[in-house]
């Protein structure tokens, strides 16, 4: 990948930096002690090809993980994180059903732990976004027949 060459490796690391450079960055960082610049540092030792080795064995916590599976709310949510919540709220529910069997009143039932990918998914709002509202807006108004100014 120096002076532009380009190795195995170079266009899977590049579409990955793409999507998710800055975490890349420093999860090579953090995880290895390796910095990205380095693949264009010829003599390095670090190629295009390792340094995507490198990034897909990140483990699932890793911010870069994370920014892939769908933003930096996944960040730190690896299966440790994932079986903690579900312990918490199997605990949760136990507690409530003794509660429940053994008062008069019936308690509130408990909120499950809150997961990422419980979340509705977020809309964009950049300018593509809003180039696609009015879009969408143009071709609603048509078929109404009327004006969408």
């Amino acid at each position: 990948m120096v002076g532009g060459d380009s190795g195995p490796g170079s266009a899977g690391l590049a579409c990955l930096i793409d999507q998710a450079g800055e975490e890349i960055l420093a999860d090579l960082q953090h995880y290895y002690h390796v910095d990205l610049r380095d693949v264009f540092v010829e003599g390095s030792g670090l190629t295009a090809r390792r340094a995507l080795a490198l990034v897909r064995q990140l483990p699932p916590e890793s911010a870069t993980a994370g920014m892939l599976r769908g933003g930096p709310e996944f960040r730190g949510w690896g299966p440790d994180r994932y079986l903690t919540a579900l312990l918490i709220d199997a605990v949760q529910a136990n507690t409530y059903a003794f509660i429940a069997a053994n008062s008069k009143r019936k308690p509130p039932p408990p909120h499950p732990i809150e997961r990422p990918d419980s979340r509705p998914p977020r809309r964009g709002g950049g300018f593509a976004a809003m180039a696609a509202d009015r879009i969408a807006a143009v071709r609603r108004a048509k078929q109404k027949g009327s004006n969408p100014t």
